[in-house]
């Protein structure tokens, strides 16, 4: 397991979703998602990608049944291309939404971002785990008390999505009340306990991400 910086993990990421804009040849694409698949075994994330090789496979499975066609107005070819795409920027993106809260603000306040665009960010990467926690419990609340219908979908959104708001406000107190007591909206400057560094091995990641982007760019023109 390589533990690579954020900035080498961005450029992997925005060097993606360059490719995957420009990428049109499925053999040169599929080159594209094998080297993603690597890179997150290499970074040490293989076993949250279990899920999107899934996903990609059954993917590619309704497009070759369908003959790149589609399956008329309930799933396009359309649709099906842009799942795949989705998914390989997903795996780009996988160790981006990973990094440690305490990483990412000490990252921004290296690059000297703005603490309006910081915070809400921050904030954001650590409510939605816990949201999605949330969701997972009340819905098995919810099949234990037999209150699940599919035949009753309006009161099933009332008895999901009321208890969720009530949730979402506690946890964004709480996360509000222990961000003041770290003294995040103390003056002054603030220092950090994690070494931010530009490694040998962050520095290999963005060049191997520039000659891999190169060479399947000169594949994809041949």
């Amino acid at each position: 397991m390589i533990d690579l910086d954020f900035r080498s993990k961005l450029t992997v990421f925005l060097f993606t979703v360059f490719l995957v804009a420009v990428l049109s040849k499925d053999t040169v694409f599929f080159m594209l998602t094998l080297i993603l698949l690597a890179y997150l075994f290499i970074t040490g994330y293989g076993k949250f990608t279990l899920k999107i090789i899934y996903a990609f496979a059954i993917t590619m499975v309704l497009r070759f049944l369908s003959h790149g066609k589609g399956f008329g107005i309930l799933l396009p070819e359309m649709f099906l291309f842009i799942i795949i795409r989705t998914l390989a920027i997903l795996l780009s993106v996988i160790p981006i939404i990973k990094t440690p809260p305490g990483e990412l603000m000490a990252i921004m306040r290296k690059l000297k971002i703005h603490r309006n665009i910081t915070l809400p960010l921050i904030f954001m990467m650590r409510f939605l785990p816990i949201v999605k926690l949330e969701f997972s419990e009340i819905i098995d609340s919810l099949k234990l008390r037999g209150l699940l219908s599919l035949t009753k979908p309006m009161r099933t959104m009332e008895y999901l999505f009321v208890p969720m708001m009530f949730s979402a406000s506690k946890i964004a107190e709480e996360l509000a009340a222990a961000s003041e007591v770290r003294g995040i909206s103390a003056h002054g400057k603030h220092s950090s306990r994690r070494e931010i560094k530009f490694r040998a091995a962050d520095l290999f990641v963005v060049i191997a991400a520039f000659f891999v982007t190169a060479f399947l760019i000169y594949l994809e023109r041949m």
